[in-house]
């Protein structure tokens, strides 16, 4: 298997200048950029310059891929736009860490797969839709760090016995955001690009209260509270396209309608967690069983009902000549017949009606063959 890598990062406000973008084609020979992106590829060879300190000197959002199993998607921030010690709770270092580089915040997330990755490429270049992310955590939206501890906290299971009692299984998860349970199109994204157990987002969602929606008409009344060295301060910032300016000034006014904090239930441990990530599964498997087993019973008598114009079918199609098209197709016909036997317990009727049936086809030992391979003479 060739080596696949992949690099694109992305502006999420103003665009680049001229300038910019000439320093950032400098990066690499072949690498694409526009004013709002850039994305470069490799078969053989690698990237020369740091991605990260790429992302904080030029762009906002920045996502990598090798095909031997590596992720990593990371936003950067000016300083101030976010709270970075209210994040920490939901970091451990492998996965999930923050940094300051070239003046900015930098959030990282990183996944590495033993397994390498055996699908498409191109399904891993949806960096448009994971950027949406970078607002939630702008906005105080929790949710995609949460879910990004879940999975840090699956894969160091794997390190851990169960019974030891001073493990890390009887560590509390760290607050739970709201919303867990009414996931938005990029955090299912996220999700599936760092192949997190949905189960285990279902158990954690059990605790987290309903998402309510921003107002959208909060914002008219919050511009009249900020002060006029305020407001001149954010237009002059905006107006110079300075990064992060209409993030921050979407922050300050919704800090003027802050939700009612609500009372966090006692914490789980890691362990009840994934037992319940168990069960949840568990049920999964059994009501997917059952509604299996509905969707056969009604369609067995369905097809109850079409037996004999079934039979009928099959001497026309036999009627028709000798071709191995209407070979098949008889044979499929007698296929769905066979499985209406088994159900209704009738397999040996079903043979009997098939060598009588046979008969008059004997010479064609193309189609016996054919009955022949399935067990039915």
């Amino acid at each position: 298997m060739s080596e696949y890598q992949y690099y694109e990062w992305q502006r999420l406000e103003s665009p680049l200048t001229i300038a910019e973008q000439n320093a950032v084609d400098a990066l690499s020979s072949h690498i694409e950029v526009s004013g709002m992106q850039a994305s470069v590829s490799y078969n053989w060879g690698d990237f020369k310059h740091d991605p990260i300190r790429v992302l904080a000197k030029y762009f906002d959002a920045y996502l990598y891929f090798a095909n031997w199993g590596s992720y990593e998607l990371a936003f950067s921030f000016p300083k101030g736009l976010i709270d970075a010690a209210a994040l920490e709770i939901y970091f451990d270092e492998e996965h999930i860490n923050i940094r300051e580089i070239e003046g900015k915040l930098v959030l990282k997330f990183e996944k590495n797969d033993e397994d390498g990755y055996g699908g498409d490429y191109e399904e891993q270049n949806h960096l448009s839709t994971l950027a949406r992310l970078r607002d939630d955590i702008i906005q105080g939206d929790h949710r995609m760090l949460y879910i990004a501890w879940l999975n840090a906290m699956t894969e160091q299971a794997d390190w851990y016995e169960e019974d030891d009692p001073d493990n890390f299984y009887n560590d509390p998860e760290p607050p739970v955001p709201v919303g867990l349970n009414e996931l938005s199109l990029p955090l299912r994204t996220f999700m599936d690009a760092f192949e997190i157990d949905p189960f285990l987002v279902a158990a954690a969602a059990e605790r987290s209260p309903r998402l309510v929606p921003l107002k959208k008409t909060a914002f008219d009344s919050a511009i009249s509270k900020l002060s006029r060295q305020e407001a001149n301060e954010f237009l002059l910032k905006i107006a110079n396209a300075e990064s992060g300016a209409v993030a921050a000034l979407g922050q300050k006014l919704r800090s003027f309608d802050e939700p009612t904090a609500k009372a966090q239930s006692e914490p789980r441990t890691i362990g009840e967690l994934l037992q319940r990530a168990e069960e949840l599964e568990e049920i999964e498997r059994k009501r997917a069983v059952e509604e299996r087993h509905k969707n056969h019973i009604a369609r067995m008598k369905k097809l109850e009902k079409e037996e004999p114009q079934l039979w009928l079918d099959v001497e026309r199609i036999l009627a028709g000549g000798t071709k191995a098209s209407l070979y098949d197709e008889a044979t499929a016909i007698l296929g769905r017949l066979h499985e209406l036997a088994e159900y209704k317990g009738e397999e040996s009727r079903f043979k009997m009606q098939i060598r009588r049936f046979a008969k008059p086809y004997k010479r064609r030992r193309a189609l016996i063959e054919r009955w022949e391979r399935k067990g039915w003479l």
